[in-house]
């Protein structure tokens, strides 16, 4: 028997676009997203619908006990479900399970965008523990210095489009919950400066949520207690023991009888416009609902921009070519100039390299002793060292303390260390406390790790 629960389709809340959103960012959110999240034996479906002044819940359904039912069945309910809102040929957005997926965050500090797949690629190997099998990755920004990668095995993403496929749904991306849930968060309002939330899962596992100044971007799943999976991503997160996580549902202001999971994947889908978001289906393998309504609209305004461009643009344009004529003339005459300039600029910068480089290595053993000689000041006598790798620009600490948390501080009190943290979740093992420690050498940011 199948057993479906659909909500009607009038709206069922509003998501208010903050006025410290930027007018013109809100002119970007346009559209109408289909998020969808496998829970267990169960999918869960929603459309949103997003306009400048908002977004709204439309529909939202649990497909119950999919994964033991023919594809043909559960897609042909869902296919309607689509068409109740008038919506048919929406593609649908999936957030695939959380333990699935591999979330890793890098840091790749003055790493252009350009570069950034390629530098993630060397590293690839490294994040996932599936050895030789075929994966699909993808990533997004969330810093500066920091890009958040997911990875998914191929047979994994493979078995869903081969599912979707058969269910007659075309699938426009295949992504993870904390991208989904960081676009989402962006969409119609400023998100706070830190945000700290988790959603239990029909597996019953803890997933935790959060942004802080130590961690642009967290996620984590847990087979733990709320409390106890709560006070580990705290420590990650860097907040106090008084801070509590909230709902998934009410940090993303969802409805109540909304699946959050699927509500964040809709509403990032929501306002292609915006921004992309992680998407690891292959850009030749995603589909895309029909455009058709939006010709005439675009159409129009591509008039209206046409007649502006040539009053405000053009005309200027016309009146400035020949100063700009002569401007290109004066150029031409000082570039030989100029490119000798550059070449001595380039020589001094290179020779200035080949200078630092020697000075760094005739300094680098005497500061190294004197790293681990602050070491041995700093740490308590009762912390036990299994291991210290010493690098040009970090060191790694690992060993047993009584309580590791405090060890953290002690290291950034010290004028050679800052920004230490775990690399690994601390353990206890009888009375003692197994760490991790990485800690970045002061004064010696941004030089290369052997």
């Amino acid at each position: 028997m199948t057993a479906t629960q659909t909500s009607p389709a009038p709206p069922l809340k509003a998501v208010p676009a903050s006025t410290s959103v930027s007018p013109l960012r809100r002119l970007s959110v346009f559209g109408t997203g289909f998020g969808v999240a496998v829970a267990g034996d169960d999918m869960e479906a929603v459309i949103v619908r997003s306009r400048p002044s908002g977004s709204v819940v439309v529909a939202s359904t649990v497909i119950r006990r999919f994964a033991g039912r023919p594809a043909a069945e559960w897609g042909a309910e869902i296919s309607q479900f689509l068409a109740g809102p008038g919506e048919p040929r929406l593609a649908a957005t999936l957030v695939l399970p959380r333990e699935e997926v591999i979330v890793r965050t890098l840091r790749l500090a003055g790493v252009a965008d350009k570069d950034t797949a390629s530098a993630i690629g060397l590293q690839l190997d490294t994040m996932h523990p599936w050895d030789e099998e075929p994966v699909e990755w993808s990533w997004w920004r969330v810093s500066p210095s920091d890009v958040v990668v997911g990875v998914v095995r191929q047979s994994t993403l493979s078995h869903y489009e081969n599912l979707f496929s058969e269910a007659g749904i075309p699938l426009a991306a295949a992504t993870f919950s904390s991208a989904a849930i960081y676009r989402a968060l962006r969409l119609q309002r400023t998100p706070p400066a830190s945000t700290f939330c988790y959603a239990t899962n029909a597996l019953g596992r803890i997933e935790v949520y959060g942004e802080s100044e130590a961690k642009p971007c967290y996620s984590a799943g847990f087979s733990l207690p709320v409390e106890r999976a709560l006070s580990l991503a705290r420590a990650e997160l860097r907040f106090s023991p008084e801070s509590t996580g909230m709902e998934l549902g009410s940090a993303l202001a969802a409805p109540a009888d909304v699946s959050p999971g699927a509500y964040a994947a809709a509403l990032a889908a929501s306002a292609p416009l915006f921004a992309q978001l992680a998407n690891l289906l292959p850009a030749e393998r995603r589909a895309s609902h029909s455009r058709t309504r939006y010709l005439i609209p675009a159409a129009l305004g591509t008039l209206v921009l046409a007649g502006l461009l040539a009053v405000f643009v053009v005309f200027p344009i016309l009146n400035e070519r020949r100063y700009v004529s002569q401007l290109n003339a004066e150029e031409r005459r000082l570039q030989p100039s100029a490119l000798r300039v550059q070449s001595i600029d380039k020589a001094l910068a290179a020779d200035r390299t080949r200078v630092a480089s020697l000075d760094d290595f005739r300094r680098r053993p005497q500061a190294d002793l004197d790293v681990l000689n602050e070491l041995v000041r700093v740490l308590p006598e009762k912390v036990w060292t299994n291991s210290i790798e010493i690098f040009p620009d970090s060191l790694v600490i690992a060993g047993e303390a009584d309580q590791a948390a405090p060890l953290l501080k002690l290291l950034d009190s010290s004028p050679f260390f800052q920004n230490s943290e775990f690399v690994m979740s601390v353990t206890r093992n009888g009375e003692a406390e197994q760490f991790r420690i990485k800690t970045m050498r002061r004064g010696r940011a941004g030089r290369s790790t052997p």
